[in-house]
């Protein structure tokens, strides 16, 4: 009888460890002073790709949601040097999905967005938690404008809208890593 309680308990126990919720994935988040632009320009990763002949660069994942990304990346191809620059956010939510199509800062410049992907993170009886992936290509000149207030910007859809901001320092630290 013992060993048939803890055959049942056991199984119990995998099944319900089954149900729990997979992680989603997140940037990590830093230990950085948001204030102080040589902490935060410490914490951009700079990465050469020998195949593709291009350097990345990534800033930290600046986002106050706990689950959400944002941050500036940039890609430099050694063949003209030139470099492309792009606000990056993965907002995580849960409802129905916000179908991101717009973007606005808060001067009321319309931004460029490119959808990268949905994923539905997970689900449970009443509700789904999702993930959308933007790309927002801006110039270092929109950055340069910017660095002294940062930006803010709203993502906006069909099915939602969500607040973004991207503090000066962060920007200042950036430009002065991406040259």
């Amino acid at each position: 009888m013992k060993a048939l309680i803890t055959t049942i308990f056991t199984i119990g126990v995998s099944i319900l460890a089954g149900c729990a919720e997979p992680e989603p994935r997140v940037a990590p988040r830093p230990k950085v002073n948001w204030n102080d632009v040589q902490s935060i320009a410490s914490a951009i990763s700079v990465q050469h790709d020998d195949l593709k002949k291009m350097t990345n660069l990534k800033g930290p994942n600046s986002s106050k949601g706990i689950l959400d990304t944002v941050l500036l990346r940039a890609w430099k191809l050694d063949e003209d040097g030139r470099l492309s620059y792009q606000i990056y956010v993965i907002d995580y939510y849960h409802g129905d999905w916000h179908f991101y199509d717009t973007a606005t800062d808060s001067k009321g410049n319309n931004l460029v967005i490119k959808l990268n992907s949905r994923d539905v993170s997970s689900c449970d009886y009443f509700t789904c938690a999702h993930q959308e992936h933007i790309g927002i290509n801006v110039s270092r000149e929109y950055l340069e404008k910017n660095q002294d207030n940062g930006i803010v910007f709203k993502l906006s859809g069909k099915g939602g809208e969500e607040t973004f901001n991207i503090p000066s320092t962060y920007i200042k630290a950036f430009l002065s890593v991406a040259k």
